[in-house]
């Protein structure tokens, strides 16, 4: 498993985005409703795993030097947070 991601690949990119962002929301949603709030009523808190993505980020252009998995955490990156942002906008969440 640890090769896979010590590729310089694209989907490893992909992978690793998408499965931080994932993650995060799967663990966020768990402790809510573990505590009794509605995951609805925090949407914004789902904002946070843009967090773990920029330090994923750095971890591979600083240390691993892999072009093509920066390349495309960024562009997860990207494409995550506009969608995260017209989601806010829809709900009226964002004025």
């Amino acid at each position: 498993m640890k090769q896979y991601f010590t590729q310089d690949k694209s989907s490893v990119g992909i992978a690793v985005g998408l499965g931080i962002e994932a993650v995060y929301a799967l663990l966020l949603t768990a402790v809510l409703l573990i505590v009794g709030e509605s995951p609805a009523e925090h949407v914004r808190w789902y904002g946070g795993g843009f967090i773990l993505l920029i330090l994923v980020l750095r971890y591979y252009a600083k240390g691993q030097a892999h072009l093509k998995v920066v390349k495309s955490i960024i562009v997860v990156l990207f494409v995550s947070f506009v969608v995260f942002i017209f989601a806010l906008y829809k709900l009226r969440l964002l004025q």
